[in-house]
């Protein structure tokens, strides 16, 4: 995937994530692409079981991610700042990032999408409550 994926369009954070994982899984953007032109993808419920998974996981995991920026006060964050405030394991954590990376290529880590997110929270929010922000919460990508 590459920065032609960027269609500057503002959606949800699962909504980016599950076209990304669409395409990841289509092979990348080329082969999507020349798979959608020849009209041989059928945007089926398949397509979105497979993907679904993987873009739930890294959209929890940006939201996650400004989550715990916006509660101890800090602009970015680093995959070891994350992985001890939410007390995740080091491997998980470390699966996390490369599925994000895969979907993102183009960032390293989710700063910038979670200093998008840092401006539409407002206040504290629980544990229970950030489950849901992916849904609800919006990025320009």
């Amino acid at each position: 995937m590459t920065e032609q994926v960027r269609f500057k369009r503002k959606d949800s954070v699962l909504a980016h994530c599950l076209l990304r994982a669409a395409i990841v899984d289509l092979g990348g953007w080329d082969k999507a692409k020349t798979k959608l032109e020849a009209g041989t993808v059928k945007a089926n419920s398949w397509l979105g079981v497979k993907a679904t998974p993987k873009a739930s996981r890294v959209a929890s995991f940006i939201t996650l991610w400004a989550v715990a920026m916006q509660d101890e006060g800090l602009d970015s964050f680093s995959i070891t700042q994350y992985q001890r405030y939410w007390n995740e394991g080091e491997r998980q954590a470390y699966r996390l990032q490369n599925e994000f990376r895969e979907l993102w290529p183009e960032f390293h880590t989710p700063n910038e999408l979670a200093g998008q997110l840092l401006k539409q929270l407002q206040g504290k929010v629980g544990k229970r409550e950030a489950m849901s922000l992916p849904l609800k919460l919006q990025v320009t990508a």
